[in-house]
């Protein structure tokens, strides 16, 4: 969007009086049209000599999704976080209305359609241009059969201007009474009390985006709606999760389902609940999954489109699929995968059927990596740049390091080495990319006490004391720690031993080894063992072709290429019961390519 055009935007988004008269005005001006005496009447533009030239920069270029767009991007910030609103593409909507509509199973004209957190209309706008195109009726009828509930009055009321300018570029002056659409909480709202849908036995259709709240951003008052549904009575649902149940909730028997949503639900523990409702109800269900594909432009979220309806099934249909198939309305071909073969707890792998026979002998060809070897997270000081330093230099008894341009000497007595897992790649970087953590706990990893400190390490505590502030902010200023001077968690600090080290995520498996048993770790993953030959077994293991096909087939994508290695991904990956034999040539191998073979023909799978 022009840069002029979002200035604009910014100037009136506090005023809602005249962002309205400017919006309505500039597509009325770029149209041709004449307002009438209906809905849009009462926002007519008043005298104004600034409105009136921005109303002709803006009515350079002002079409329907032009309107759309502007009215999305005019909602606060704020509540674009505290709501989820979110402009969705025109080619989304257009795909999800297209598959929907093909499925109905009676006339359009007489479908009741829904978007339950309608925001300002687009799916609603999709929805009746769609209706209006195959069957040529008046968008005024159209409208009566046409719902959306919204929890902003602001959208809503956003939402019935912008039917109104679409009635009005086909010739029709629409009054307020043809809207079905309502300010409410759709965590609330009886949905059987809109008209006419009681008489239906529910809603035909429902399209949208859900709201994708995150749960530590969800208000009070909302979270304590949560247990009126299933899907979100238990754990910290994201507010999207129980969108799916109150959409169905509201349908007919008959009734279709089409969103387009974060694709999260299908492993994250908050959504444990929600792949229970899936698989318990025997729902219908198709996927259409991005991936690590972003559609949602300044907005990092990964998606997926989902197609529901209440239809008994044993299986779902699910499909991988570009961004730009969907653009051209590609019809996909999709993997039937039976609901018994997924885990609900430790969350679903969806693939092609080959691939999911892959993964399932990886999995089954012996222990499990999380329950044969030790893994551990990193140090959680929260303040690393307090407490972890790289020395400028060093001499017999101090290390010395700069901090906001003063200079402090660190007692080496008090300090331990310490990487940054996030960083490496293999055992070369340890020495370059090794630093020093100050470290306020003694042999048995309990904290020192304050006179201690004082006495033994006294440059050490000045400086603390000089950060003093910025520990005391930690936890929002409410944490409760055994000393001011501790670190933020406990976890971790008294791990040792001979350990692989590797990050939370990456683009290809990189296992590094280290024998520096004192060595502790930040921002990343340790496996530990006492055996320094285990691990480098281990490393061989880990850094084959056949441990990087099971992470980029069941691990978390990112747009940038790199898959979580987060422990719930890692975990369930099987280790071969490899003889001692095997190890020891699987340890002479001196190329990539040998390993990898090797190791495809002992799990016997084909990548």
């Amino acid at each position: 969007m022009d840069k002029q055009i979002k200035a604009l935007i910014e100037k009136y988004s506090d005023n809602e009086v005249l962002l309205i008269q400017l919006v309505v005005s500039a597509f009325a001006k770029f149209n041709n049209l004449e307002l009438g005496d209906g809905f849009l009447a009462t926002f007519t533009r008043v005298s104004n000599d600034e409105l009136e030239a921005d109303i002709k920069l803006l009515s350079a270029q002002c079409a329907i999704e032009d309107v759309i767009s502007i009215f999305e991007l005019a909602i606060p910030d704020v509540e674009k976080t505290a709501n989820g609103a979110v402009y969705t593409p025109k080619y989304i909507r257009d795909y999800i209305v297209h598959q929907i509509m093909h499925s109905v199973e009676k006339p359009l004209s007489e479908c009741l359609c829904a978007d339950i957190s309608c925001g300002c209309g687009a799916f609603l706008y999709t929805l009746a241009e769609y209706i209006h195109e195959r069957t040529g009726e008046q968008y005024s009828n159209i409208f009566m059969h046409l719902y959306g509930v919204d929890i902003s009055t602001t959208s809503v009321n956003r939402a019935k201007i912008m039917l109104s300018l679409v009635a009005l570029q086909d010739g029709e002056i629409i009054q307020e009474d043809v809207f079905n659409l309502f300010t409410g909480d759709s965590l609330t709202f009886d949905f059987q009390s809109m008209p006419n849908v009681s008489n239906n036995n529910g809603l035909d259709i429902i399209v949208g985006n859900p709201p994708y709240v995150r749960s530590k951003h969800i208000d009070k008052e909302t979270k304590n709606n949560f247990p009126l549904w299933s899907t979100s009575k238990v754990g910290n649902a994201d507010l999207y999760i129980p969108f799916f149940e109150i959409g169905l909730s509201a349908l007919n028997e008959n009734g279709l389902l089409g969103y387009i949503t974060v694709n999260t639900f299908f492993k994250s523990v908050n959504a444990r609940s929600l792949r229970n409702y899936f698989t318990d109800n025997h729902l219908s269900l198709s996927i259409v999954d991005f991936g690590s594909q972003l559609v949602f432009k300044k907005k990092l979220a990964y998606t997926c489109l989902v197609f529901i309806s209440k239809k008994q099934s044993e299986s779902l249909l699910y499909v991988k699929a570009d961004v730009t198939d969907v653009e051209s309305q590609k019809n996909f071909v999709y993997s039937r995968i039976n609901y018994s073969s997924l885990d609900n707890y430790r969350g679903w792998h969806l693939n092609k059927n080959e691939v999911l026979e892959n993964i399932r002998i990886i999995e089954n060809v012996g222990e499990a990596l999380g329950d044969k070897y030790i893994i551990k997270n990193g140090i959680a000081t929260l303040a690393n740049d307090v407490f972890i330093f790289r020395p400028m230099y060093m001499d017999d008894n101090f290390y010395y390091l700069l901090c906001e341009g003063k200079e402090y000497a660190i007692e080496k007595g008090i300090c331990r080495n310490i990487i940054k897992p996030n960083i490496l790649k293999n055992e070369a970087e340890i020495n370059e990319k090794e630093e020093k953590v100050i470290f306020p706990y003694d042999a048995d990893c309990d904290v020192i006490a304050e006179d201690f400190f004082v006495n033994n390490f006294p440059n050490t505590y000045k400086y603390l004391q000089d950060c003093r502030d910025i520990l005391d902010k930690r936890d929002k200023g409410k944490g409760d720690y055994e000393a001011w001077y501790a670190f933020g968690r406990t976890q971790a600090i008294a791990d040792s031993g001979k350990k692989l080290l590797f990050p939370y995520m990456s683009d290809y498996p990189h296992f590094v080894y280290t024998s520096q048993e004192d060595m502790m770790i930040y921002c990343g993953y340790a496996i530990y063992n006492e055996s320094e030959t285990e691990l480098l077994f281990l490393k061989k293991i880990l850094e084959s072709t056949v441990f990087d096909y099971y992470m980029k087939n069941t691990s978390k994508p990112y747009s940038t290429g790199y898959y979580s290695y987060a422990k719930n991904y890692i975990k369930s990956f099987g280790i071969y019961p490899f003889t001692e034999e095997q190890k020891k040539h699987i340890l002479s191998l001196c190329t990539q390519k040998e390993i990898d073979e090797y190791i495809k023909a002992i799990y016997q799978i084909v990548i």
